[in-house]
């Protein structure tokens, strides 16, 4: 066992590792896994939004960087425009210098883009979005159409207030949720329709309040019912009325108490450990990961291979180590590196690019070191000259210093996964913000109607105050449409506060060694023992479910 440097928590570093780091010329890491996933995801603001204006054009825009971000800020076809060229920022090494220094340096001379919103229609208040129409307020969205309030939603249409959501239509507070169809209100479910209150079922249709039931229909809170007596009762019940939701979710409460789950969320996998992992083999300690073989300490990644430390890389790579957003082939310690980038080290915010080291900002850019251009044979000699600098003042295979990030940490998914005070992030030498979490609001009391039937059209032009923290939030009108057509009460807290109520929904990404409650076998689970579910193995809950 090796103790973490920043936490002092005994981690392992297996042979199987240490033959990846070999392969990848890095030493061991000094860090845990949670701490190394802390630090790159430090670097990674989904959702908060600001109105500034473009550094180069002078144009108000949207940007996931303040107005007081100490770098310029270009809108992002601006961006991606022949209006600058980064190899201006250039600079030279200097080798009585530590390198994350320079690096700092130049990290604050080049633009970054406003948001990354690529191929997108309709989608300005979306960020890190792909491929999607006529979206509002989806992070990490990927071939989305008309989806509002979301976070790693991709391929689907029509949902709202969705979490972790794929390929799925119609669906309302849903997470965890694949291949789904008007669903409200449910969570870890696959090829489920026409229902609500759903936790942990597959195949489920015309139902209502269940868990754990498989290929079923027309159930009522576990309890089968003929078709007849279960369109009955469903129209004696009103959806749209705030009492009815509460009075579900308290049911709800009771049904899941001691009900059986496997170890992990997941299906067709060899040889894995984590949760919410698909057609993975050889992966471990990783989380909501798909088709992903020989990989360790991943989370939301798709198709990787021989990678270890990724985070929100949805594109095909291998060999990549302590990334965030990356796409390509050996790519060791970098920040949206994309667009099948090879061979790139220390490299931030670069596309389509190869061989660069320490760059900021390039385009289909090779042999480039700080932004500075080099021959092949230059490149070379200086880039093995950096590693042994870096080596000898111990910066080599770290990742950027978390105080080199362009957010303050409460802007980040770390303050989700490892939230910390203020007082412990200052501590640390980190930025925070005052994200202004409560506002004066001098109007009339605005009333939130319990039933959608009383809401008008009017109430999108009102200022609502969040129940939670008082803060003023819409309802937009794309959203009281969805809510009036499927009979779903207005919110009642800001779409922040939503998403992190449902955040709160998802086991943790730790791993507990436990027994499984059917056969004794020695499992690893999200399921710590002081939670209420009986936990299985795969081949016990197999046998049990079906």
């Amino acid at each position: 066992m090796t103790d973490c440097k920043n936490c002092n928590t005994g981690f392992e570093i297996t042979d199987k590792d240490r033959e990846f780091y070999a392969k990848m010329d890095i030493p061991d890491p000094e860090l845990c896994p949670k701490c190394r996933m802390q630090n790159r995801i430090a670097f990674r603001n989904f959702y908060n939004l600001y109105h500034r204006k473009c550094d180069l054009t002078g144009k108000q825009i949207i940007s996931m960087y303040d107005s007081d971000a100490p770098f310029p800020v270009y809108e992002m076809n601006e961006w991606w425009g022949d209006k600058w060229d980064p190899l201006d920022y250039g600079q030279d090494m200097d080798f009585n210098r530590p390198f994350f220094e320079q690096l700092k340096e130049l990290h604050m001379k080049v633009p970054r883009m406003n948001i990354m919103n690529t191929s997108c229609e309709n989608s300005e208040y979306s960020n890190l979005a792909f491929d999607s129409k006529n979206t509002y307020l989806v992070f990490g969205n990927v071939k989305n159409e008309d989806c509002c309030y979301g976070h790693i939603v991709w391929q689907s249409k029509d949902c709202f207030d969705c979490l972790y959501v794929y390929r799925s239509e119609q669906c309302y507070e849903c997470v965890d949720c694949f291949d789904c169809y008007n669903l409200a209100f449910s969570q870890s479910c696959e090829g489920c329709k026409d229902s609500m209150f759903l936790l942990d079922c597959t195949s489920v249709r015309d139902s209502f309040g269940c868990v754990g039931l498989k290929n079923k229909q027309y159930y009522i809170f576990n309890e089968p019912h003929t078709k007849e007596e279960y369109e009955k009762k469903m129209a004696e019940f009103n959806s749209g009325n705030k009492a009815f939701i509460d009075m579900a979710k308290k049911k709800m409460e009771e049904l899941t108490k001691g009900h059986i789950v496997k170890n992990l969320h997941g299906i067709n996998n060899e040889n894995v450990t984590g949760d919410y992992l698909y057609n993975c083999k050889n992966v471990y300690d990783s989380y909501d990961a798909k088709n992903c073989e020989d990989c360790r300490y991943m989370a939301t990644a798709e198709s990787f291979s021989n990678s270890y430390d990724c985070n929100y890389s949805p594109a095909k790579s291998e060999w990549v180590y302590n990334c965030t957003a990356s796409h390509g082939y050996n790519l060791r310690n970098c920040h949206n590196v994309l667009n099948e980038s090879a061979d790139m080290d220390y490299c931030d915010n670069c596309y389509a690019s190869k061989d660069c080291f320490g760059a900021v900002g390039i385009k289909s850019g090779k042999y480039i070191i700080l932004n500075k251009q080099y021959s092949k044979e230059e490149y070379e000699a200086l880039k093995a000259k950096i590693i042994e600098h870096m080596k000898n003042t111990g910066e080599w295979g770290k990742y950027f210093p978390m105080d080199l990030s362009p957010f303050a940490y409460n802007e980040t998914m770390a303050q989700e996964y490892v939230p910390l005070t203020q007082e412990e992030a200052e501590a640390k030498g980190l930025r925070w913000k005052n994200m202004g979490n409560k506002q004066n609001y001098k109007g009339p009391e605005k009333q939130i109607p319990d039933d959608i039937k009383d809401a008008d059209e009017d109430i999108v032009k009102e200022l609502l105050p969040c129940e939670k923290t008082g803060k003023l939030f819409k309802i937009i009108p794309q959203e009281l449409k969805f809510l009036k057509e499927h009979n779903l009460p207005l919110p009642r807290r800001s779409w922040e506060v939503r998403h992190h109520d449902r955040m709160v929904l998802r086991n943790p990404r730790k791993l507990w060694d436990r027994s499984c409650q059917k056969c004794d076998k020695e499992i690893k689970t999200t399921y710590d023992e002081s939670r209420p579910e009986t936990v299985y193995c795969e081949p016990c809950y197999l046998n049990e479910a079906y």
